[in-house]
């Protein structure tokens, strides 16, 4: 009888240490699950707000180029509209000179003849 309790004995407690393995293993299976899951999320976050944080400068830095595009443009039409105009200028005084030299010339001319 002794030998069966010795038996009785070391398969209960086989069984015992057997089932003891497979709680601890699933425990740190489930644990290193979890784990994964908040690092998994934790780069989720930091994606997303990187994704945020990428898509706010992109637009500040739009913002700002459309700003200095504007400038540059303004500035542009500020200048083409001082040198048409002083060129129309120009040009008005150029025939406005030209006229009155044709006016003198004629009046010359006809002034001579007139007295010979």
């Amino acid at each position: 009888m002794a030998s069966q309790n010795a038996r009785a004995g070391f398969v209960p407690g086989v069984a015992h240490l057997a089932l003891d393995v497979v709680d601890r293993g699933q425990s740190l299976a489930i644990a290193v699950m979890h784990d994964a899951r908040a690092e998994l999320r934790a780069v989720a976050d930091g994606a997303i707000e990187l994704a945020e944080k990428t898509a706010a400068a992109s637009f500040r830095f739009t913002k700002k180029l459309v700003q200095r595009v504007d400038d540059g443009v303004s500035e542009t039409l500020t200048s083409a509209e001082k040198l048409i105009g002083g060129a129309v200028r120009s040009a008005r005084e150029t025939t406005k000179a030209a006229t009155d030299l044709a006016q003198a010339a004629t009046t010359s001319i006809a002034g001579e003849r007139a007295s010979a």
